[in-house]
């Protein structure tokens, strides 16, 4: 489906798919909430070729224009000295580098944050939008975090990532020699750790959790793991990796401390996002490798990431 947007309008042209169908049907499949869609036709914000539209009854042919006028929202994280690097970008999403220890958001709409660098970001460029996260990542991981620029769109998104249609990919550094080339599906349900408080365990009362890894190499006791989140619980891979024997480097909940490498093995170096409008899919890499990753001994014949 192919579309622009200018400013705060979002311009559609329908495409057989929604041809004889309802804008009523156009809002369910961008999940475009009943609140948002009784806000613009009170604003009077959707138009069909020029034209007001008055429902969601209202009729569409392919090769119809539909734009959808979004109310101007103002940032609303105050913003650092800091400006977020952002890595991609495309109409809907940037995707921005998190350098490790620092967090994604603060208590009380602090500065010290990748939000209010992303605020920072956001102003500099003119973009008139809230500061809106889809994922996270813990404080001493690096790598990528999507943030949405269209509010409209955001419940796509979200729900893009619930249903597993956005794909993340972490490196991880553990301890213990695994074989080369070895895959593991584990799924095991992670809860709290009622016995230290900020920490997860694998509990049979838990949230059902699932982690795909592989291990790409293994040097000297250590391993490199590729992992894919099929679930986004809280501290995930590192306390799956933990049961499963290969505890992260220098993780101070769940791995070993070791002064061979830098910083927290882990790394979220690449993310794939589908477009939700002309479905095109986005494959996004970090630029950025993390000390430990550099100084694990790779031979280039056997880099696979």
């Amino acid at each position: 489906m192919q579309y622009r947007i200018e400013n705060i309008t979002i311009t559609i042209t329908i495409d057989k798919s929604l041809h004889k169908r309802t804008l009523a049907a156009l809002f369910e499949r961008f999940m475009i909430t009943p609140k948002t869609q009784q806000r613009l036709f009170a604003d009077h914000a959707v138009r069909i070729n020029d034209a007001a539209a008055e429902s969601p009854d209202a009729l569409l042919q392919s090769g119809d224009t539909v734009c959808l006028v979004q109310k101007e929202e103002d940032v609303d994280w105050p913003a650092s000295d800091t400006l977020a690097e952002v890595v991609w970008r495309n109409a809907f999403l940037i995707a921005v580098h998190k350098p490790a220890g620092r967090i994604i958001h603060s208590e009380g709409y602090g500065t010290d944050c990748l939000n209010a660098d992303v605020a920072a970001w956001l102003l500099q460029q003119n973009i008139h939008t809230p500061v809106r996260p889809l994922h996270r990542l813990d404080k001493d991981t690096e790598g990528l975090v999507l943030y949405s620029l269209v509010p409209l769109f955001q419940p796509w998104f979200d729900n893009a990532l619930k249903e597993h249609r956005i794909r993340r990919c972490y490196l991880a550094l553990c301890k213990g020699n695994c074989t080369e080339g070895k895959k593991m599906t584990i799924r095991k349900p992670i809860g709290k750790d009622r016995h230290v408080n900020g920490k997860y365990r694998v509990s049979a009362t838990g949230k059902e959790a699932c982690t795909q890894a592989e291990c790409l190499y293994s040097h000297n006791g250590f391993s490199l793991m590729r992992c894919i989140l099929e679930t986004g619980r809280t501290h995930q891979i590192r306390v799956h990796l933990s049961d499963a024997g290969y505890p992260i480097v220098n993780d101070p909940l769940y791995g070993i401390s070791t002064h061979a490498y830098e910083g927290m093995g882990l790394w979220a170096y690449e993310v794939t996002v589908r477009d939700p409008l002309s479905g095109k899919k986005h494959t996004v890499k970090d630029r950025h490798e993390p000390s430990w990753r550099k100084q694990f001994p790779v031979s280039d014949s056997k880099k696979k990431v």
